[in-house]
């Protein structure tokens, strides 16, 4: 099992993608991720999922903050032509004290509680609605956002499963 990418990369879908499946896998992800977590053994949750990875706890701190962020780019696309997001170092992130993991699970079950509703009443045409990332030298739209970010939520809790080095 190649374990940088446990479920492969991520794969956009421009036009034929099913939104309802993607919105739904948003849904989900708090629950799933708090079984994950509560399945993970004491002894694996400080330790790295991969040489050179971060631990299983800080990739549940990275969610809460890859998702925090998400949706505050997603509103601001909705509300702003085009508006330019700011990056953020994640690595840099990462190793900040976050506090307990419970606190960042929380934070995923509210940040998820508020999207999940919100992608639910867009029509189609809104998905087509971008915001300008520098670091990426493009534009995005929502459709690519909400795409990227149920593989990421899936990515990341198939670290927190994957078994010990």
């Amino acid at each position: 099992m190649e374990r940088q990418f446990p479920i492969g990369r991520f794969v956009y879908q421009p036009t034929e993608a099913d939104m309802a499946s993607f919105i739904k896998r948003l849904q989900t992800l708090p629950q799933r991720l708090k079984d994950a977590w509560a399945n993970c053994s004491e002894g694996l949750r400080d330790e790295p999922y991969r040489d050179g990875g971060w631990t299983r706890r800080t990739v549940v701190h990275h969610i809460a903050d890859s998702h925090l962020n998400m949706y505050i780019r997603i509103k601001l696309a909705l509300t702003e032509d085009e508006p330019t997001v700011k990056p953020y170092d994640e690595n840099a992130w990462a190793t900040l004290p976050d506090g307990p993991v419970e606190l960042s699970l929380q934070l995923i079950e509210a940040v998820h509680g508020r999207v999940v509703p919100l992608l639910q009443t867009l029509e189609d045409q809104h998905f087509d609605r971008r915001y300008d990332h520098p670091e990426l030298l493009r534009t995005v739209p929502i459709r690519e956002v909400v795409q990227m970010y149920a593989w990421h939520g899936d990515h990341h809790l198939a670290h927190i499963q994957l078994p010990t080095l």
